[in-house]
């Protein structure tokens, strides 16, 4: 969990109110036919608490393919990990609906479904840009101080499909976020939400086919 250090500096980070999103989308959440039914093992919450209706979660081929429209995080009660590990996914957006929107990677999670929900997340986007934050209750910080533009990410093609190998490898000191094997940006364990739940977080209005999370380490 996140040590006196890492919440002093999270309270100095620009804090922004749930309801803002990490966008500052202006678009309206999309409608998703087929939607509202997760597969079985899996828990999620939308940003706001928004119905489940408008997001299909399959799992085709020992993959995840999900449209969505609320924002949401999804995993695995069972899948927590302690001290030091890596998890990483391949994450393909096959349709940013017009502009981009984040997909990637939660760790650190405790209390999701409750008022008292923590993670941190790191996500990209199609247009080659990541960011990574906490979530602490119904604030979100920044980490990374903003959507930042990185080579290393795969930038989506004129048919919106981008594809990226993310990575997060948590140490005892540092904590080292790479996409496709080169490091896009390091922080302090000390400054992070670590031990708990991992899993994946899609922002709205995106589809996305995605891997089972792999874990090294961290039992």
């Amino acid at each position: 969990m996140m040590g006196r250090n890492g919440l002093v500096l999270a309270m100095m980070l620009a804090v922004t109110p749930l309801a803002a999103q990490e966008e500052m989308e202006m678009d309206a959440d999309r409608d998703v036919t087929g939607g509202g039914v997760l597969p079985a093992g899996f828990e999620a919450r939308t940003d706001q608490d928004r119905p489940m209706d408008n997001i299909r979660f399959e799992i085709k081929d020992g993959m995840y393919a999900i449209s969505v429209g609320p924002a949401f995080v999804f995993y695995k009660p069972g899948d927590v990990a302690t001290g030091t590990y890596t998890i990483s996914s391949t994450v393909t957006q096959t349709s940013s609906k017009g502009h981009a929107h984040g997909a990637g990677l939660i760790f650190g999670g405790a209390d999701i479904l409750g008022e008292g929900q923590v993670y941190t997340y790191f996500l990209v986007r199609g247009d080659g840009n990541y960011l990574v934050k906490t979530r602490t209750g119904e604030e979100t910080a920044n980490i990374s101080p903003r959507w930042e533009v990185n080579a290393a990410i795969d930038t989506d093609t004129d048919d919106g499909e981008a594809t990226n190998v993310m990575s997060v490898e948590v140490g005892a000191e540092n904590v080292i976020f790479m996409v496709n094997g080169i490091e896009v940006y390091r922080a302090p364990t000390a400054d992070l939400y670590t031990d708990g739940n991992y899993g994946l977080r899609l922002n709205h209005n995106i589809d996305m086919i995605i891997s089972p999370v792999e874990l090294h380490g961290g039992m």
